[in-house]
């Protein structure tokens, strides 16, 4: 308030000390107001987060591996779409054609329009492999349709497997693979969703293991969330389904002109009548390795290219991603607000205290089951940047454009 000079007449000074009090109050009072409303907010949403880590902890204590004895075999078809894929492509071919499957099965590779030499090292291989391996050739894309999309649509129509076990063409999977994936059919089961991770050792750089350890958290939730009937994430590198499921669903039929979710996508169609026919496979010998970006700016057109895919999500997977997301919106928010208020200090603090660990409980089951009890030293790290680096992915991913080839 303001200083009221000596000498000023009495009446004069009772009128400006409440002039003063009546301006002076509603602002202290919707500042005050505000800083609950923010603290509330940050709680609220806090919450919803811990629940659902409380949900998936019980969850990942209850997933399994399959067993299905299935007889005969199953013909299973192995589908990779790739482009521009010369500097890792034998590696990835290597592995698949060393599958000790007892069954039949075969390889199908799309050549989406390579520029590079992918169409002369598949020539070779499907020249030495004929009665393995087949190459189908993509000279075009209609407009509008996602490549990849229609790479797997016409291997899907081209192959003669019962059994569709995907990766891409930058992966390295086990020789136990398909074995490993084929028993995750039990009856009843349409869809089944393959672990991947980022190999990494001590002289691997932080980009790389940060990107290990958020892609393992990525897993977690994908695991816990098939256990309880919720189908947040799967990754493409490691998926397997029925032919006739996608038959039934009609393939990509309405998100074929997305980008990018030939994966997640999917699987929301199964989860709009049969949430139970798919699950999790937590299998070791059926883990595929594939490999970080190596710069910040490809991890981060990466990022936001799995963001983008989000919105076309069933509307009870929305609200549960926009609620976790909005967490990490709130403790981004009042973090950086932090530096006007200590009440709004103190709130963070203890949020992300709680958050931090909350996700390390269910970060180290999460390391015991895929075997990966290495990676618990980045975990801290990742802590401080991934709400921050997340938040921004997401923003840009829905609301800007992101590269991919």
């Amino acid at each position: 308030m303001k200083h009221v000079k000596k000498g000023t007449p009495k009446k004069e000074q009772a009128a400006n000390f409440q002039k003063n009090l009546i301006t002076f109050c509603p602002r202290k009072m919707f500042l005050s107001a505000l800083t609950y409303t923010i603290i509330g907010l940050l709680a609220l949403f806090g919450l919803f987060y811990l629940g659902l880590e409380v949900r998936f902890y019980h969850a990942l204590g209850k997933v399994r591996e399959g067993n299905a004895d299935i007889e005969p075999l199953p013909k299973v078809s192995i589908l990779i779409a790739a482009r521009n894929e010369a500097e890792g492509i034998r590696e990835t071919l290597d592995s698949v054609l060393a599958q000790d499957y007892e069954g039949e099965w075969e390889i199908w590779i799309a050549d989406d329009r390579s520029t590079d030499s992918t169409p002369q090292i598949l020539a070779e291989y499907e020249s030495k492999y004929k009665d393995r391996l087949h190459v189908l050739t993509i000279d075009s894309i209609p407009e509008g349709v996602s490549p990849k999309k229609q790479a797997i649509s016409k291997m899907i129509e081209a192959c003669n497997g019962e059994i569709l076990c995907l990766t891409d063409a930058d992966c390295i999977v086990q020789p136990s693979w398909i074995k490993g994936i084929v028993k995750e059919f039990e009856p009843g089961i349409e869809l089944v969703a393959g672990h991947s991770y980022i190999p990494t050792n001590s002289k691997s750089p932080f980009i790389i293991c940060m990107q290990a350890v958020e892609t393992l958290i990525y897993r977690i939730a994908g695991t816990a969330g098939l256990a309880i009937h919720l189908p947040l994430t799967s990754t493409g590198n490691n998926l397997a389904y029925r032919k006739s499921f996608f038959k039934s669903v009609n393939g990509f039929t309405g998100v074929i002109k997305i980008q990018s979710g030939d994966d997640d996508l999917l699987m929301q169609k199964l989860a709009t009548d049969r949430p139970w026919a798919m699950r999790y496979c937590i299998t070791p010998s059926t883990f595929v390795t594939t490999s970080g970006k190596e710069t910040l700016k490809a991890l981060w057109e990466q990022r936001k290219r799995w963001a983008s895919k989000t919105i076309y999500y069933s509307p009870k997977i929305v609200f549960v991603l926009s609620m976790v997301f909005l967490s990490l919106v709130m403790l981004c928010v009042t973090a950086a607000l932090s530096f006007f208020s200590v009440k709004i200090f103190v709130a963070t603090l203890i949020a992300f205290l709680c958050k931090s660990v909350g996700d390390m409980v269910l970060i180290i089951r999460g390391l015991k089951i895929f075997k990966q009890e290495h990676l618990l030293k980045w975990c801290i790290p990742v802590e401080f940047i991934h709400a921050p680096f997340t938040v921004l992915a997401v923003l840009f991913g829905l609301f800007g454009r992101f590269k991919w080839k």
